[in-house]
């Protein structure tokens, strides 16, 4: 399964393991995906092992472009391997010429710009106005494998981190992950709604738990009022991806916008917002085994405190 995409897309694409592991239960079934979102790796159901680089023509968040020598490195692996199947759930052209170099027999893909040549079995290209994983059941077709709807799940207990010491960590009380980033401001709610948000939730009795990078949270910590006693994952996990799923996962409700934390939730079944400004509601909306709803304007500005207060309302998880 390649998904050398980001970390939203590799929980994406894990969907298709478990109906793969059905169908094939002798099979040995990996993931090769990027340095950055590896962490996810430890939970995904069904996976054997996980292979990782960075694509040496494509930047993960908050880095440079992936090493040309470590991505040749874990190309070898994968080719002595000797894989008989590919399943590329994201098939770019370079992902596509990447993986026909391994000389994996089989490459199944959706079409894509200039990325026929490199697949045994170019499926008519992606429809972006449904479900991805309504558009990505169909490579499981090449495979003889049928099903009548795809969730993405992540299972917690897999990790060889200890899930108490995590929840040891946050403390006890109901949670509230909240993660007020994505790639680009442009697309992100202001701020000071989001601390409104937290601080009117705090007031309610919900814990509250801010998901994101240092930089992005010394953002959050600059708006806080003295004495509030919210936690940060950057303070409690570092740069653990696993540790701040794992968190996430003891997380009562989740609220972010329309990026990889808001998917790892609602893989884990945590009841969860999706802030979409504007988003491809449709396509990428959340698709887990938890309850969620959605915010879509065609501006974050259009988006505030009360909206997304409106939204926790509507979920009713803090009876």
């Amino acid at each position: 399964m390649v998904s050398l995409d980001n970390v939203g897309d590799l929980v994406f694409a894990s969907a298709l393991v478990p109906p793969i592991r059905e169908q094939l239960p002798s099979a040995h079934i990996a993931v090769w995906c990027k340095e950055y979102a590896a962490g996810l790796g430890p939970l995904l159901p069904a996976v054997d092992s996980v292979y990782h680089a960075d694509p040496f023509w494509d930047r993960a968040p908050g880095t440079g472009k992936g090493s040309f020598r470590e991505f040749l490195e874990v190309a070898g692996s994968l080719r002595r391997t000797r894989f008989d199947t590919a399943v590329l759930c994201f098939a770019p052209w370079r992902t596509a010429a990447a993986v026909a170099a391994l000389r994996i027999p089989v490459r199944i893909g959706l079409e894509r710009r200039r990325n026929q040549r490199w697949l045994t079995h170019a499926l008519p290209p992606e429809d972006r106005g449904k479900p991805v994983l309504v558009e990505a059941a169909r490579l499981l077709g090449p495979l003889g494998i049928t099903v009548s709807e795809l969730k993405y799940r992540l299972d917690a207990y897999r990790s060889h981190v200890d899930l108490n010491k995590v929840r040891a960590s946050l403390g006890e009380g109901d949670y509230v992950a909240l993660h007020a980033f994505a790639g680009s401001d442009a697309r992100c709610v202001a701020l000071n709604q989001w601390v409104e948000t937290a601080g009117e939730l705090s007031r309610r009795g919900m814990l509250v738990l801010w998901i994101g990078t240092t930089v992005e949270l010394e953002r959050i910590r600059q708006l806080a009022q003295p004495g509030v006693s919210w936690r940060y994952s950057d303070t409690l996990f570092g740069a653990s991806l696993t540790k701040t799923a794992l968190a996430i996962s003891l997380s009562r409700l989740f609220i972010g916008h329309d990026s990889g934390p808001l998917h790892i939730a609602s893989a884990f079944g945590v009841p969860a917002i999706g802030v979409f400004a504007p988003g491809e509601p449709e396509r990428t909306c959340p698709q887990g085994t938890g309850p969620s709803r959605i915010i879509v304007r065609r501006s974050p500005r259009d988006i505030g405190a009360a909206d997304i207060l409106a939204e926790v309302r509507a979920l009713d998880v803090m009876q």
